[in-house]
C-alpha cells in the first residue's frame, strides 16, 4: 500500500474500449487565457459561448459546494485530450465554421463515447482519505478541478475523483468500472471508469445510456 502525491504523473487518459482502441476525433481550441490552454488529460467540452464555431475548451468544473466539481448539468462533454494546446489562448490561427479545415489549433480528443473508459486519480487531500478498494467498482463519484492547475502543469494535478462530496446526486458525474490490481489499498491510486452518458455531447456519445 502507498500514499500517492498527486501533484505529478497524474493526468486522466484513456485506457481501452469495446472498439480495441480509444475513438480519437480532433476539434479546433477555443480562446481563453495564455495561461489556461488544454492539456493532455485536461478533460473538454463544447464551447457554448462561442456558437460560429465548433470549438473546444477546458470543461466548467464550479458545481459543488466548493465550487470545484466537474459540470455535468448540460450535455457538452467530449472527453479527455490526448494532445495538447499549440497556441496562446489567442484567435490567431482559428477558423470560422463556413471555412476548409487548415490543421490549425486542432486538439485530439478521446472521445466520452460511452464504449471508453478512462483512468483517473483518486484525490488524496483531506483528513480522511479512503484508499482504492474493489467495493468502488459500480459506485458513481463526483471529479474534483483544482482550476489553479489547469494549464500550469501540463494537464498532472488537475482532475481527481473526488472520495468525498458523494451525497449530492446532482455533483455525481463518473462510473467507476474497474480497479487496476496494483492500486488496491493505495490512497491516491487509480481507478477505471466512464462519464455519465447525460453529461456528454449527442454528437460523440455512441455506447449510451450509461447513466
Amino acid at each position: 500500500m502507498a500514499h500517492i502525491n498527486g501533484s505529478s504523473n497524474t493526468h486522466m487518459r484513456p485506457v481501452r474500449s469495446a472498439y480495441g482502441s480509444p475513438a480519437i476525433r480532433w476539434f479546433q481550441e477555443s480562446t481563453c487565457v495564455s495561461s489556461k490552454t488544454i492539456q493532455v488529460g485536461d478533460i473538454v467540452s463544447f464551447d457554448t459561448v462561442v456558437t460560429t464555431a465548433l470549438r473546444v475548451v477546458v470543461a466548467p468544473s464550479s458545481q459543488g459546494a466548493v465550487g470545484n466539481l466537474l459540470g455535468n448539468v448540460t450535455p457538452t462533454l467530449v472527453g479527455v485530450a490526448v494532445s495538447g494546446s499549440t497556441g496562446d489562448g489567442s484567435t490567431l490561427g482559428q477558423t470560422v465554421s463556413t471555412a476548409r479545415y487548415n490543421g490549425a489549433k486542432y486538439i485530439a480528443v478521446a472521445l466520452a463515447d460511452g464504449l471508453t473508459e478512462f483512468s483517473i486519480t483518486l484525490s488524496s487531500v483531506g483528513a480522511d482519505v479512503a484508499p482504492v478498494c474493489s467495493s468502488m467498482v459500480g459506485v458513481t463519484y463526483p471529479i474534483e478541478c483544482v482550476r489553479t492547475a489547469v494549464g500550469e502543469r501540463g494537464g498532472h494535478g488537475v482532475w481527481f475523483l473526488s472520495s468525498t462530496n458523494l451525497s449530492t446526486a446532482a455533483d455525481l458525474s463518473f462510473v467507476v468500472t474497474d480497479i487496476p490490481p496494483e492500486s488496491i489499498g493505495d490512497t491516491g491510486g487509480v481507478v477505471y471508469g466512464k462519464f455519465l452518458s447525460t453529461m456528454v455531447h449527442r454528437s460523440v456519445r455512441v455506447g449510451g445510456p450509461f447513466t
